[in-house]
């Protein structure tokens, strides 16, 4: 996957979980997720973009992640992860390019790695 900025992923949206949406168990996929409703589970994707009102209580495994809501669980990512201004990241994160934009939350620990992490999708 080419690197990828949040405008590109809403672009390339294949899967879209919506806002009244409330999923429990694993999702394995491997495009573009899209969430605004609450997943409890882990997720393995291409890329997932979270919306200011997604939760997720559950790991993360990705190459691009954008977090805009809340995520209870480890991220890693093999690219980059973004996580924006009224995000709140309780865990850990794993990334080669970490972002947090002025205002977001994050409580853990975060390390940066080379694009080695296997994203099982």
């Amino acid at each position: 996957m080419t690197k990828k900025s949040s405008k590109n992923l809403l672009d390339t949206i294949e899967v879209f979980i919506g806002q009244n949406a409330v999923f429990e168990g694993t999702i394995k996929t491997d495009k573009v997720i899209r969430i605004d409703g609450k997943i409890t589970g882990n997720i393995y994707s291409a890329s997932i973009l979270l919306g200011a009102n997604g939760e997720i209580i559950g790991d993360i495994t990705t190459e691009v992640a954008v977090i805009g809501g809340l995520v209870k669980g480890n991220i890693n990512a093999s690219e980059t992860t973004e996580i924006l201004s009224k995000a709140k990241v309780v865990g850990n994160i794993r990334t080669n390019i970490l972002t947090i934009v002025k205002g977001a939350y994050f409580d853990g620990q975060s390390s940066m790695t080379t694009k080695e992490i296997n994203n099982g999708a």
